[in-house]
């Protein structure tokens, strides 16, 4: 297949894909009978769209997918479009609040836009105008666009989930490649390390078919090991004990310009956390640390040095080895090697309030899999997400928080919140324009985890019993989410 780079994608346009896509993907999850038809028609869609030009597959993930975009994930938020025309129409904040609390409001926005017409810009004239938002206002840019350009328009604006998982639109954009159709596991396995435009230009640039990512380069962002609940005070076999004090994150040194030497912190979700100056040597390499803000305390593994990019595969003993050979600024931190079966009581002990003790697998860093367990102390303190809140009459605030089943959420549960928690949780939702009404309301989206102390279990219903919320973790987001699974095992 030949792909050019020649033809130039309308708002319009991706606004009509975005729309169809929608429609099939909730089909697709509804309605198994017919899956294989609604992703066949999906793929008919995209094949139909991008008209073999690769820079229109480039355009649509920049327009869809915020998170992945070279744009700014959220151009404006919710609070300041509701500022913006309240002024312009001498209208009370109060008076949008109680009318819109609520309620979906990209969907309200868009109404505010012709139902046809517009001046017909492309995708990059929509992002650039995105950026301008403050200065034009939304009165004004909501004349230039037709309401289903106003649909994606706002939507991408504001950061709005897109209207399919980002690892599902690649698998279904391999199928337009000669032969090249990956699985969603492979996908998802390619986006530990690469970027979804890296994995469209090999597909189609580079026409390559193993996409298998053989080494870790300073720079480019992955997502770290899952480590799973252990609520036993007998060891497993074949890991090391360490303990946490602070926050670990991955720290990236690169070279550039040649002699200068930067640090950059990443979190397990490959989220950038901060620039730090404190490295603990000039020298491009990838290690994980911990970290109190950008400010470095350890070093507890080495991934990658100089021009030696795979020493993530060594088991974790010879990491560590290689490790200790260095002479770093700051304090090295390791694991200690535990029997099998020994009992880790005393372990827990001995550990401070602000510690925790994690079990580390002996073989080589798993890139997005299974790096070994955390320990749980005392009740059962797990990650949960927040997927909806809404208030009573009281001002009561409650909340109905998932696990992850796999990728997806899960609910397991529903509580009202003590009121310091309730307070953060809605100041969370204040920063995105977001007002907790009376009816539930869906947030899933805003990446609120909480940690919650967990005293009972219930198998038959998979919902927690005997539990209160802790506090709102602004450290984490989905990738720290507790698993179904690991709940389920506490109930056992």
């Amino acid at each position: 297949m030949g792909w050019s780079s020649e033809r130039i994608m309308l708002l319009a346009e991706a606004a009509n894909i975005s729309e169809s896509l929608r429609k099939l993907y909730r089909n697709y999850m509804t309605d198994a009978e017919n899956r294989s038809t609604h992703f066949r028609h999906s793929i008919d869609i995209i094949r139909e769209a991008v008209n073999n030009a690769l820079d229109d597959l480039g355009e649509l993930i920049e327009i869809f997918y915020p998170k992945y975009s070279r744009y700014p994930r959220q151009f404006i938020s919710f609070r300041e479009l509701r500022d913006d025309v309240c002024k312009k129409l001498s209208i009370s904040p109060l008076v949008w609040d109680e009318s819109f609390a609520g309620k979906p409001m990209v969907p309200l926005l868009s109404l505010e836009s012709p139902e046809y017409g517009g001046e017909g810009m492309t995708v990059k004239q929509a992002l650039n105008l995105m950026a301008r938002i403050r200065d034009v206002g939304f009165l004004e840019i909501a004349s230039k666009m037709h309401e289903k350009e106003a649909l994606l328009f706002w939507s991408r604006a504001t950061g709005e989930r897109p209207m399919m998982p980002i690892a599902r639109f690649l698998q279904m954009v391999t199928y337009l490649t000669d032969g090249h159709a990956q699985s969603l596991q492979s996908i998802r396995q390619m986006m530990e390390t690469m970027q979804p435009a890296e994995i469209i230009q090999k597909l189609f640039g580079d026409g390559m078919t193993d996409m298998e990512i053989r080494t870790m380069q300073p720079g480019q962002a992955f997502s770290g090991p899952i480590y799973r609940a252990w609520d036993k005070l007998i060891a497993p076999s074949n890991v090391y004990a360490e303990v946490i004090s602070h926050p670990r994150r991955y720290l990236h040194i690169t070279e550039f310009p040649k002699g200068q030497f930067k640090g950059v912190l990443y979190n397990r979700d490959r989220q950038v956390i901060g620039k730090t100056g404190n490295l603990p040597l000039e020298q491009e390499g990838i290690f994980e640390v911990e970290a109190e803000g950008v400010e470095i305390k350890s070093v507890n593994d080495i991934m990658a040095l100089g021009n030696d990019w795979d020493i993530y595969k060594l088991d974790y003993i010879d990491r560590v080895s290689f490790l200790e050979r260095l002479s770093l600024s700051v304090p090295v931190k390791t694991g200690k090697v535990i029997e099998p079966s020994s009992d880790i009581s005393q372990m827990l002990e001995i550990l401070e309030d602000n510690e925790r003790l994690r079990l580390v697998s002996t073989g080589a860093f798993s890139i997005g899999g299974d790096g070994g367990w955390l320990v749980l102390k005392d009740a059962f303190h797990v990650h949960l997400l927040v997927n909806a809140i809404m208030r009573d009459e009281e001002y009561n605030v409650h909340i109905r928080v998932s696990s992850l089943d796999g990728y997806e959420i899960y609910e397991v549960g529903q509580m009202k919140l003590k009121t310091n928690v309730a307070q953060h949780v809605r100041q969370r939702l204040a920063q995105q324009g977001v007002l907790v009404g009376m009816n539930w309301l869906p947030v899933d989206e805003y990446a609120i985890v909480v940690t919650m102390e967990i005293n009972e279990f219930d198998l038959s219903a998979l919902s927690i019993k005997n539990c209160k919320v802790e506090y709102v973790d602004d450290n984490l987001g989905y990738s720290d989410v507790s698993q179904l699974t690991d709940l389920i095992e506490m109930g056992a």
